[in-house]
């Protein structure tokens, strides 16, 4: 069964449009969200994560600051350049999905994601080297 990466990233976070009007005003950094181009509501959360391009052997940490059902926004741990798509690994959950960046601000980038993989149970060479990325950084 895939899930979606708001699945993986938040099973208890709570969604911005619920956050107190109070909280938002103290939070500047955070302003409320609009749908406008998104197809569904982002939800805040603070996870560690790793993007992966297998093409050129990089693996980069990253912090997930919000997700979606279909996308997420990320903060590399470093800047470093990103081909377009790469792979997103939820390193407590072992799902990865492919992503697409969306945007980019310096470290930080708006991502669209594919269905998971579920790295546990690999079946293709790209998820067996996906599956030895994060059993390595996992511990």
């Amino acid at each position: 069964m895939h899930k979606t990466i708001a699945e993986a990233f938040s099973l208890d976070a709570q969604p911005l449009e619920e956050r107190d009007v109070e909280d938002r005003r103290k939070d500047v950094t955070s302003r409320p969200p609009t749908l406008g181009r998104r197809a569904a509501p982002r939800r805040r959360v603070l996870l560690s994560a790793l993007v992966v391009d297998l093409g050129s052997d990089t693996v980069v940490s990253c912090r997930i600051e919000n997700v979606s059902d279909s996308g997420a926004r990320i903060r590399l741990a470093e800047p470093r350049y990103l081909p377009p798509t790469f792979w997103l690994i939820a390193v407590t959950s072992g799902l990865a999905y492919n992503a697409t960046a969306i945007w980019r601000e310096d470290e930080r980038l708006g991502v669209e994601v594919g269905p998971s993989v579920d790295l546990a149970d690999p079946n293709s060479k790209s998820e067996r080297q996906l599956h030895n990325i994060w059993k390595a950084r996992r511990r």
